[in-house]
């Protein structure tokens, strides 16, 4: 009988030492680091294009075991529903850092603050979200914006260096999924560069979900209702590259001091042989290697350093004349 009595104080003490426990303690908060592996759950849009591929890579072969890292990787499978599941799943796994991709910017508010609440480190990657940043620790990626109007930026000089920088343009936009941040971003920096310009006209605008497929589906409805336009502006270059072949079938004439100028995004290692080829005027930058500076984060994160709530990527903007002997060292 007094067997059974110490065990069920012992029982008892081992179920109030689990009450106390604050289950809200963020892991810089611990005196000491928890043994084994970190483990980062990383939560990926899917796999719509080159340049998400890369992104990929460089999170596959950054958080290693090597590293000190157990990787959980997530298949979003442009799906945000099947996203905000993953984000739950890997909450219940007590993760120590979720990185998120969000395909879209909405939603996500329930999800972050069971994280926050859990103490599990959210660090949003390349998108953004709509929800109170408190509920983050922080985001990593482009300028989407910027990137925008940079791209109207290399189409004024194009015309500019051949005296048309003054003629009436009509405007074809293929932008990318609906709710992303990088189609809402580039959108705006682009219609806000057009903007300066009273004879330019955008006579046409459709979504191609940043995929190659969608991308030559779109362009072939456009060129049916739209057989006389000056600009394509694609807000990625796997959209660019499927326009091309559409515009290429129905015998349309584009690139350097063609019918159609073309410009697009991300920087692809095949939109520097397009531009080469001079069928491809210029392509925006927008870097997927984005795991060092989100192990960057988690390494203060465990140190217990603060980290900046934005954290801009560098990039550059690449033309067909400054192409030249760039594609070997491309990484992606």
């Amino acid at each position: 009988m007094l067997c059974l009595v110490l065990v069920f104080l012992l029982a008892s003490c081992g179920r109030e030492t689990g009450i106390v426990t604050n289950p809200t303690l963020k892991r810089a908060d611990y005196e000491k680091k928890e043994e084994g592996n970190i483990s980062v759950g990383f939560i990926q849009t899917g796999k719509e294009s080159d340049w998400r591929d890369a992104n990929t890579n460089n999170f596959l072969n950054v958080f290693t075991e090597s590293m000190g890292f157990r990787l959980v990787y997530v298949d979003g499978n442009s799906d945000p529903k099947r996203q905000i599941k993953a984000m739950y799943d890997l909450i219940a796994q007590k993760m120590d850092y979720i990185i998120l991709d969000p395909i879209v910017e909405d939603g996500w508010e329930d999800a972050l603050r069971t994280a926050k609440e859990e103490g599990i480190p959210v660090i949003i990657s390349d998108r953004e979200v709509s929800a109170d940043p408190s509920l983050y620790t922080c985001w990593i990626g482009s300028d989407f914006e910027k990137e925008g109007e940079s791209a109207i930026q290399c189409l004024e000089d194009y015309l500019e260096e051949r005296d048309r920088l003054d003629d009436p343009l009509k405007i074809v936009i293929l932008e990318g999924t609906e709710g992303a941040t990088a189609a809402i971003g580039r959108t705006k920096g682009i219609e806000k560069g057009i903007a300066r310009h009273k004879k330019w006209e955008v006579v046409a605008k459709k979504c191609g979900n940043f995929t190659q497929g969608e991308g030559k589906q779109v362009m072939e409805k456009i060129l049916e209702e739209h057989d006389d336009f000056d600009v394509l502006i694609s807000e990625n270059d796997n959209m660019m590259f499927g326009a091309m072949d559409a515009m290429d079938d129905a015998g349309v004439s584009f690139g350097v001091d063609k019918d159609v100028i073309t410009i697009s995004f991300d920087a692809l290692r095949e939109a520097f042989k397009e531009m080469t080829a001079k069928r491809l005027i210029a392509t925006i930058e927008c870097n997927p290697l984005l795991a060092s500076t989100a192990k960057q984060v988690i390494d203060k994160l465990e140190s217990g350093q603060k980290v900046k709530k934005k954290t801009y990527t560098e990039e550059s903007v690449f033309t067909y004349k400054n192409v030249a002997g760039v594609v070997p060292s491309r990484p992606y």
